[in-house]
C-alpha cells in the first residue's frame, strides 16, 4: 500500500542556502587573515571630519553672509530714509568749488575777481609803449610811428567792438596797403585770432561789453633784416586779453567760469622806406601765435570766440581745447596751447 502522505524533506541549513549539495562552502582570503590595525594620519583626521561637519560649515558661512548684507541693505535703506527726512540731496554733487565772492543777494560782486585777471589793467590803460629811441637804420622817429601803428592795430584788433562786432575795417586800414590783402584773407579763413579778435555771431551766452576786457602784456622792439635783404624794424607784442560773457548762474561756478582768455605773441614788421616802395611801407603782421582758453573748438575753428555754454562739464566733456600750459603762466611761450 502506497503512502499519500510522504515524510517532509528536513530543512536546509543556513550554508546550503549557498552552495549546491556536492560544492563545500568557500570562505574568502579577507575573512582568513586577522584584522589588522591602522591609526589615521592627521591629514586623514582633517579630511574626515570635513567629510563629516562640511555641510555645517557651508550652512554658517552662508547665513553670515545673508546677515552681512541684509545689515549693508538696512543701513543704506535707513541713511537715504533719514536723509530725505533732513532734505538733503540725494544725487551726487559736484566736487567742492574754490568760493567768488557774492554780495548779499548772491550776485557776483565781479567777474575778474578771483582770478589772476583781478589785478590786470583795463582796455588800453594795459597797453603801455616802451620809450622810442634809434634802433640800427631807423631813426627815433620811425620808431615812435612804428610803435604808435602797433598800438592802434592792437586796439582796433583786440579791444573795439567793430573789430569784435565782425567788421574788420579800421583794423586793416591801420595796415599798410600791401598787407591788407593777406590779412583779409586771414580773416576769412578763420585763420586771424592771432591778431583779432571776433566774437561768433550766433554766442550764447552772449560778450557782455559793459564788464570791459582786462590786459596785461610787454612790448618791445628790434632792427633786423629779411631773408630778401630788406630792413625791418620788427615790434613784437605778448599779451593776454581776458573777454567776459554772461553765463547765467555765474556764482554757482569757480571765479572764472565766464571768461575767455586770449594769450598772443605777435611779430609787427616794419620795412624801411628806403628799401621798399610805397604801397608796401608801413605795417605788416609778420608772425602771429595763440592760445585760447575757454572757448569751445567750433568757434575757434572758424576765427571766433564764444563761451562753452556749461563751464561745468568742461573737464568731463573736453569740448574745448586742452591746454598743455598754464594760460597765465609767466613762462608761456608760442606753441603751449591747444590743438583742436
Amino acid at each position: 500500500m502506497t503512502d499519500q502522505n510522504p515524510a517532509p524533506e528536513p530543512a536546509r541549513r543556513f550554508d546550503q542556502l549557498f552552495a549546491t549539495d556536492d560544492e563545500p562552502v568557500r570562505i574568502p582570503d579577507w575573512m582568513r587573515h586577522p584584522v589588522q590595525e591602522h591609526e589615521l594620519t592627521r591629514a586623514e583626521r582633517l579630511r574626515l571630519g570635513w567629510d563629516r561637519h562640511s555641510g555645517k560649515l557651508l550652512a554658517g558661512v552662508g547665513a553670515l553672509l545673508v546677515v552681512g548684507l541684509l545689515a549693508v541693505v538696512g543701513a543704506a535703506g535707513w541713511g537715504f530714509v533719514d536723509k530725505v527726512h533732513r532734505g538733503e540731496g540725494i544725487l551726487p554733487t559736484r566736487s567742492a568749488q574754490p568760493p567768488r565772492p557774492v554780495d548779499g543777494n548772491g550776485n557776483t560782486l565781479g567777474v575778474f575777481l578771483g582770478t589772476p585777471a583781478e589785478s590786470f589793467a583795463e582796455g588800453e590803460a594795459g597797453i603801455v609803449l616802451p620809450a622810442a629811441r634809434a634802433t640800427g637804420p631807423f631813426t627815433a622817429k620811425q620808431v615812435t610811428a612804428a610803435l604808435a601803428a602797433v598800438r592802434g592795430a592792437l586796439v582796433e584788433g583786440r579791444l573795439r567792438s567793430r573789430m569784435l562786432g565782425g567788421d574788420p575795417q579800421p583794423f586793416l586800414a591801420g595796415l599798410a596797403p600791401d598787407a591788407r590783402a593777406r590779412a583779409t584773407e586771414n580773416l576769412t579763413r578763420g585763420s586771424a585770432l592771432g591778431f583779432a579778435t571776433r566774437i561768433a555771431p550766433d554766442a550764447d551766452p552772449r560778450w557782455v561789453p559793459e564788464d570791459g576786457i582786462r590786459v596785461r602784456g610787454t612790448v618791445e622792439y628790434a632792427a633786423g633784416t629779411t631773408d630778401e635783404g630788406v630792413r625791418v624794424l620788427n615790434v613784437t607784442t605778448r599779451f593776454i586779453w581776458v573777454y567776459s560773457f554772461d553765463l547765467l548762474l555765474a556764482q554757482q561756478f569757480p571765479p572764472g567760469a565766464e571768461l575767455v582768455t586770449v594769450r598772443d605773441q605777435v611779430v609787427w614788421q616794419f620795412p624801411h622806406p628806403a628799401d621798399v616802395r610805397p604801397a608796401t611801407r608801413g605795417l605788416w603782421v609778420g608772425s602771429a601765435d595763440v592760445t585760447v582758453a575757454g572757448a569751445p573748438c567750433a568757434a575757434l575753428r572758424k576765427g571766433y570766440l564764444a563761451l562753452e555754454n556749461d563751464p561745468a562739464h568742461r573737464p568731463l566733456l573736453r569740448p574745448g581745447p586742452a591746454p598743455t600750459a598754464d594760460v597765465y603762466d609767466p613762462g608761456w611761450e608760442p606753441g603751449d596751447g591747444e590743438d583742436c
